[in-house]
């Protein structure tokens, strides 16, 4: 009877996670051209233009792997739309976000084999449905930026790794293919984005583990082989001369036009060189108190508890020097993005997970036999469907979620400007073109997204101009003003467009508004 019923507790447990990826999937594909392209996805078009026409160097401060997904998804959505019914063509916000809602969903399946190594399975699908329906995880996912597909990697390679290390419990040579597998994974980690110091941390973790844990490890030569085969192999422009000449300019900052981050309503140094004194240390602590939904807080509070209880298990030590490393590190440095939390926000779901199941585990140890039973499945339903609820609530605008401490902080997308994404930059465009004069501009700091959607129109006199950069021209302007594009050398043009003119057009998000349009000059 065992056997069998150890094989229908691993049919449920498949049924459950497909639900689960499929509830994953769901939240990452739909409605991904809501939002028009943002200044950094429009620069990935056109390094994708620039790599069909054979320049492989452009766009190089980033590696090539996701700018290579986005081409062959916009090549495959190009194709499908040549024969797809009206109602089903892809619009190109879709195709260009559409590798990584894909690779976000695939997360959520690595970070259930990660846990179920670590912890157990019933830790692994509360794990990979917290993240599934972490409202931030998701837009971060819906993104054109490298952070999504880099953390896919990074946890692929951490899977393959403790895969590796139970199976080489008994037997060491079985193991060494998974290990191969975990190099050529940090290697795609490394070509989605040069992050090594996640490389040096799961390397700290295995230290402080027991690295010399006799045979049981990786083979050194094929192990490095992996990866710097598949580094070069998703990032071959590494080794062209023009490449390391545009990076040695993006480091000298010849490719910055404008300084600054808005946070909180002030404005504040955000490059990499600022420590301490850039965007304050409790920019991703706050983040993850008013972003992150209230159970999974809950349950956080309680796996930081056992993180501390458990000095010793390897699962807990991992968790332990990836929070507190990067969650220190992060918020020390003067620069910061949101996005830049992607592997902060998703431990802290897997330590909320392991606190979950730990209290689950304590309340039906004492509600068995007893009239409590019921109430412990209430409370288990109660908060999964919270967590549900959460993204289901914002949708499709998952980056404007906040819980309910960061409501009654402040309005939704004014502390983190950035989740704007550009939102309304497309749609004012596409306004001011059925009413501009001829040879109007249009002056903002997303001026590469104006320039993007003037292209589909028909007013071929209208031109975009940087308010950074050239700040504001003559005759008449219509001028794009966005709390996320607030740097240094515009913050006072903005000021005083604010004070003299009143908005032509406001685009908002859920009641907050996020670009406001105005008309001067005319």
């Amino acid at each position: 009877m065992k056997p069998v019923a150890r094989q229908a507790g691993g049919h449920v447990r498949v049924a459950l996670l497909a639900a689960i990826v499929a509830l994953a999937l769901g939240f990452r594909v739909s409605a991904l051209s809501a939002y028009g392209f943002s200044e950094d996805e429009v620069a990935k078009l056109r390094a994708v233009d620039a790599y069909r026409a054979g320049q492989f160097s452009a766009n190089a401060e980033h590696p090539m792997l996701m700018k290579l997904a986005i081409w062959g998804s916009l090549s495959a959505a190009d194709r499908w739309n040549s024969v797809a019914p009206p109602p089903l063509v892809l619009a190109p916000e879709t195709a260009l976000r559409l590798p990584n809602a894909l690779a976000g969903t695939a997360t959520v399946a690595v970070v259930y084999g990660i846990a179920a190594i670590l912890f157990g399975a019933g830790v692994g699908l509360t794990a990979a449905f917290v993240v599934a329906v972490d409202p931030t995880v998701i837009a971060l996912n819906r993104i054109g930026k490298e952070d999504t597909i880099l953390v896919f990697f990074l946890l692929l390679a951490v899977l393959c790794y403790e895969r590796a290390k139970v199976i080489g419990r008994h037997d060491v040579a079985r193991a060494q293919p998974w290990y191969v597998v975990a190099g050529a994974s940090f290697g795609l980690m490394l070509a989605s984005k040069y992050l090594l110091h996640l490389l040096g941390l799961y390397a700290l973790h295995n230290f402080a583990v027991g690295f010399h844990a006799g045979a049981n490890r990786p083979r050194p030569l094929p192990y490095y082989a992996a990866m710097v085969t598949a580094f070069v192999a998703a990032n071959f422009a590494i080794v062209l001369p023009s490449t390391w000449a545009y990076c040695f300019e993006y480091l000298r900052g010849g490719y910055s036009a404008h300084h600054g981050y808005m946070y909180d309503g002030q404005l504040y140094a955000n490059s990499a060189d600022t420590v301490l004194y850039g965007v304050p240390w409790p920019y991703y602590l706050q983040l993850l108190t008013t972003k992150v939904p209230l159970v999974t807080l809950a349950g956080a509070l309680v796996g930081l508890g056992l993180l501390i209880r458990h000095r010793r298990e390897r699962g807990f030590v991992w968790l332990r020097v990836f929070l507190v490393f990067l969650l220190l590190g992060y918020s020390l440095i003067g620069s910061k993005f949101q996005r830049y939390a992607l592997p902060i926000i998703i431990v802290l779901d897997l330590v909320a997970a392991v606190g979950i199941v730990a209290v689950g585990r304590w309340m039906w140890a004492r509600a068995a036999g007893t009239m409590w039973r019921v109430p412990a499945y209430a409370l288990a339903g109660a908060a999964a469907w919270s967590l549900l609820a959460a993204p289901a609530g914002v949708a499709p605008f998952f980056s404007a979620y906040q819980n309910a401490i960061g409501a009654a902080m402040a309005p939704p997308l004014t502390v983190y400007p950035e989740e704007a994404y550009d939102f309304g930059v497309r749609e004012a465009v596409a306004a001011i073109a059925l009413t501009a004069a001829p040879g109007a501009t249009i002056a903002s700091d997303a001026s590469l997204v104006v320039e993007q959607y003037l292209r589909q129109t028909r007013r071929r006199d209208l031109r975009a101009r940087s308010l950074s950069e050239h700040g504001l021209g003559t005759g008449e302007q219509w001028v794009l003003v966005q709390d996320s594009h607030v740097y240094f050398e515009n913050h006072e043009q903005i000021r005083m467009v604010r004070r003299r003119f009143a908005p032509w057009r406001r685009y908002a998000i859920n009641g907050t508004p996020v670009l406001d349009v105005y008309r001067i000059g005319f």
